[in-house]
């Protein structure tokens, strides 16, 4: 068996890595660990000039600063591995870049898990109709079974 664990750093994934090796443990099946680094683009908006053009700075990156998110989501896989390496469970680590629902997806798709284990960050009905939410929206759109932790 093999299993995509997405985790963020957060309290929410913390308990969702430890959910998917508890699974995971007893058969020595493989985890896959997922960090998903947003790009600096999607936290940058775009202006309208008064020409009625939209105007951002997505051509303007910052190198450094985006080294530096990388390297803070490394941090965190490593952090996720040498857990799994305590818990005697074989594990691999991917470090990826884009919006968080879509590459989890693209990654259960690559990797074809026979689960994947998300955490939730128990939002309100309203908060997560104004924010949207990762695991609502990969257990309706990823092709493997889900499991959301709280």
């Amino acid at each position: 068996m093999k299993f995509l664990i997405a985790i963020d750093g957060s309290k929410a994934s913390e308990r969702a890595l430890e959910k998917g090796l508890s699974l995971a443990a007893p058969t020595q099946s493989l985890v896959v660990l997922l960090t998903v680094v947003e790009p600096l683009s999607s936290y940058i908006p775009e202006v309208m000039m008064p020409t009625g053009d939209w105007v951002g700075l997505r051509g303007f990156p910052d190198i450094e600063l985006e080294k530096k998110i990388l390297a803070a989501g490394q941090v965190i896989l490593q952090k996720a591995e040498e857990t799994c390496t305590a818990a005697n469970t074989p594990c691999k680590t991917r470090l990826e870049m884009g919006l968080p629902r879509d590459t989890i997806c693209q990654v259960v798709k690559d990797e074809a898990p026979d689960f994947l284990v998300v955490g939730s960050r128990g939002l309100g009905s309203v908060e997560r109709l104004m924010l949207g939410s990762v695991s609502d929206y990969v257990i309706h759109h990823c092709s493997c079974a889900a499991i959301v932790v709280r």
